[in-house]
């Protein structure tokens, strides 16, 4: 009898606490990826959850510029996605690198045409903070 009560009890303020999580408001994530805006390094784009897996679903940052792959076409770090990105992507086809953005092992045309899409667009953007000087780190 006395290990039914426990039970019960345990079972009620679990339930009690699970109701008022959901009073308690959330942070907005704006992708819909997992990861809050203030912590996603791609907050329009969805790249995944934070964790340690080395894919795009895991916030992949290759320039640690606090811009996530799938939105950095901005290979040099100068500002902006250029002609000069677009050549660093051609000299990198078929070989892993920076300008993988889908994080699929290697530089292909379907990068290349992310990168023509952003032309003259800045990288990102990002919910981070450093965003923008290296090193920087969702982590």
């Amino acid at each position: 009898m006395t290990r039914n009560l426990i039970v019960i009890g345990c079972a009620a303020l679990l339930a009690f606490g699970l109701s008022f999580g959901s009073f308690a408001g959330s942070s907005p994530d704006s992708d819909s990826d997992g990861v809050p805006d203030a912590f996603d390094n791609c907050i329009n784009t969805p790249n995944g959850p934070l964790a340690s897996t080395g894919s795009c679903n895991s916030q992949e940052d290759q320039a640690g510029d606090g811009y996530g792959q799938p939105c950095d076409s901005d290979l040099n770090d100068d500002g902006a996605t250029g002609v000069d990105d677009l050549g660093i992507m051609v000299t990198g086809l078929n070989a892993p690198g920076v300008g993988d953005l889908n994080c699929d092992g290697a530089v292909g045309v379907d990068d290349i045409g992310v990168a023509v899409t952003n032309l003259n667009q800045p990288p990102g953007p990002s919910g981070l903070g450093c965003a923008g000087t290296p090193p920087c780190s969702a982590q």
